[in-house]
């Protein structure tokens, strides 16, 4: 099976993207009257999303396609990084200390640690990244049930997750490269939530993150998965949530991971003294040096090199 491509951009859209980067450097006082009015109107979608989700087989992928679709694509896909004991003592943990909504408070959770360095994801992240990966962030939500809002569309915006989320002078998203880990405990279908992903938005060099993206919908594709699934997606790979119409919450954990050349901008947090005390080898080997990537000083030994 050919992993490589699901979608291609045709030509005239990439000459079209071209002309629209050289508007934003050379005439950023026309691009607001110069967008079309399907980049600037919301797609909404007032129903349970009618579109075939993505059909792939994940387990079946060897470690040089897995390697190849992250690359091509700008996700991949995990079958089963928890079993159903983990999954039934996450749910136990998570409900018996009452973390709810969207919350990077989840240390406390006393299965939660262990998810850091699954060895599932880790293998997958360190064929992608190489040997010395980093974990910098790790955060609980849930999706309750409920109406829609009246005026507002079924999903979130369509975004990508570098620079952006973020209070100002939180550095932690602007990584040159990172990904996050959505590791899903309750089932993603097309009533609960599905995730919407454009497959090769991660090679779209003229996107700008924190701006509208809703013109890509036509080349979204739904993703959906199995409780104790994964998916990594990286952080320049356009997608969005879906809504929640089904009669269950949704539960999930969103864990960020970089390369350990790429240094975050500006200064970043290290984890708790007694956290990383605490941890096991593997894991304290994922938490170190969060300050940390390419020095000055190894970029003058290669230039000198070359």
């Amino acid at each position: 099976m050919n992993y490589r491509y699901i979608s291609r951009h045709p030509l005239s859209a990439l000459r079209d993207k071209c002309v629209q980067i050289q508007r934003r450097i050379f005439e950023p006082e026309r691009l607001e009257s110069m967008v079309s009015p399907e980049e600037s109107v919301p797609v909404v979608v007032p129903e349970i999303p009618r579109q075939e989700p993505l059909q792939i087989d994940w387990a079946s992928m060897s470690t040089e396609e897995q390697r190849t679709f992250f690359m091509e694509n700008g996700f991949l896909g995990l079958s089963q990084v928890l079993s159903p004991q983990q999954l039934e003592a996450l749910h136990g943990d998570i409900d018996k200390t009452g973390v709810t909504g969207l919350t990077e408070k989840i240390w406390n959770v006393a299965s939660l640690p262990g998810v850091i360095e699954n060895p599932k994801v880790m293998a997958a992240l360190r064929n992608i990244f190489g040997d010395e990966v980093r974990f910098f962030k790790g955060a609980s939500t849930d999706t309750p049930p409920g109406p829609v809002p009246t005026g507002r569309t079924t999903r979130t915006g369509y975004h990508v997750d570098y620079g952006g989320g973020e209070c100002d002078g939180d550095f932690r998203n602007s990584c040159a490269s990172w990904v996050n880990v959505g590791i899903y405990l309750t089932e993603l279908t097309r009533e609960n939530s599905p995730l919407w992903i454009v497959p090769g938005s991660n090679r779209d060099y003229g996107i700008i993150p924190c701006s509208d993206l809703e013109h890509m919908h036509s080349q979204a594709k739904i993703l959906l998965a199995k409780a104790g699934d994964a998916v990594i997606f990286h952080c320049m790979t356009v997608h969005a949530g879906g809504h929640n119409f089904s009669h269950d919450t949704r539960r999930a954990l969103y864990f960020s991971y970089r390369p350990a050349w790429a240094r975050h901008v500006g200064p970043v947090p290290e984890w708790p003294r007694q956290f990383f005390d605490s941890a096991p080898p593997e894991r304290k080997r994922l938490l170190k040096n969060l300050n940390e990537g390419i020095s000055m000083e190894l970029i003058r030994v290669i230039r000198h090199l070359d």
